[in-house]
């Protein structure tokens, strides 16, 4: 799947992604940003995330997260610069 903002264009992570969970990853300015797709719900749930590296650990912080992916959209085009 490829999923494109004004700001930014998502592609599914193969490797890390299966039938019920799919994750989008993208970099913008020297910064990772993944959505995770949970499929297990109905309506699916998506969710927001920056992510990084301490070490050999992968963090993230989660920004927003919705039912809705406009909402999500709408928040990359408003609140990541």
């Amino acid at each position: 799947m490829i999923l494109s903002t004004d700001k930014m264009v998502f592609v599914t992570d193969s490797e890390d992604s299966d039938e019920y969970i799919e994750n989008l990853r993208t970099e913008y300015d020297t910064n990772c940003y993944r959505i995770q797709i949970n499929k297990t719900l109905n309506p699916p749930y998506y969710q927001l995330s920056h992510e990084w590296k301490e070490g050999k650990r992968k963090l993230n912080n989660c920004l927003f997260a919705s039912s809705k992916l406009e909402k999500i959209v709408n928040y990359i085009n408003q609140n990541i610069q």
